[in-house]
């Protein structure tokens, strides 16, 4: 990848998602990104959807990055965050990733992100386990999705940001660089899971949005990542790609 310029200010990226587009500006962003906002194991349908009040007191998490995101899940502050930082936004990087485990329902109408980071802390995972699981590609799920799809939509267009909005259709890997099956992650294969991502995918495009897809058989595992193995931790030339090709969105749109 060629260096930017010295003289040339680093995008402004804000990644509402995971691992591919964090990874993607980690590995392959080198200077060229500036990350002013993350937000990281939230479900779309947890938006405005408070739990807080289901969140335990005293929960012991690994990290205070971990707890900020669970926290906000339970509050649904997807919107608030992004409007704090709408004005100083380049591009919005939207990975589906964290839609992968579905999400709790409680019966008060309060929704949580199912994450890997919850289903690690014994006290928050037996709070959720009384509220009712709603899986990812399930009808419910996708008929509950579309309509706060349409509107995060209107929310971006209200702030700007809806044309500056990518999102990131990166299959997961059916196969790691040494020609091995990627393994199933928390139940699901790469095949099960691409298959029930693309309503959702396609939904997105139905309602304008700008999307950067890579083919499954263009994607490889890498058994080497620093985050370990899995079927959304992607070789090198992956991260790549998808950075060349966002700047290259952006840069066309500025013409």
């Amino acid at each position: 990848m060629t260096a930017q310029p010295a003289d040339t200010a680093p995008t402004r990226v804000v990644i509402y998602g995971s691992c591919v587009a964090r990874d993607t500006v980690d590995l392959a962003g080198g200077e060229r990104f500036d990350v002013v906002a993350y937000i990281a194991r939230q479900s779309l349908l947890s938006q405005e959807r408070d739990a807080s009040t289901w969140f335990p007191d005293g929960a012991e998490i690994d990290s205070a990055f971990q707890r900020r995101m669970m926290t906000g899940d339970f509050v649904g502050d997807l919107g608030t965050r992004l409007a704090e930082v709408a004005d100083e936004t380049d591009v919005l990087l939207w990975d589906l990733v964290d839609e992968r485990h579905g999400v709790h329902v409680f019966e008060d109408g309060g929704v949580v992100t199912r994450s890997i980071d919850l289903v690690r802390v014994p006290e928050v995972l037996t709070v959720v386990d009384s509220a009712r699981h709603i899986e990812f590609g399930t009808e419910e799920h996708f008929e509950r999705w579309a309509p706060r799809a349409e509107r995060l939509r209107e929310t971006l267009k209200g702030l700007g940001l809806f044309d500056k909005t990518v999102v990131l259709q990166v299959p997961w890997a059916l196969v790691t660089v040494d020609g091995r099956h990627t393994p199933r992650s928390m139940g699901t294969s790469a095949m099960e899971a691409n298959e029930a991502y693309l309503r959702y995918y396609e939904l997105l495009r139905e309602l304008g949005f700008r999307i950067l897809e890579l083919q499954p058989l263009g994607v490889l595992a890498d058994p080497e990542h620093r985050w370990g193995l899995a079927p959304f931790h992607y070789t090198q030339d992956v991260y790549e790609e998808i950075v060349e090709r966002v700047l290259a969105e952006l840069d066309a749109s500025t013409d």
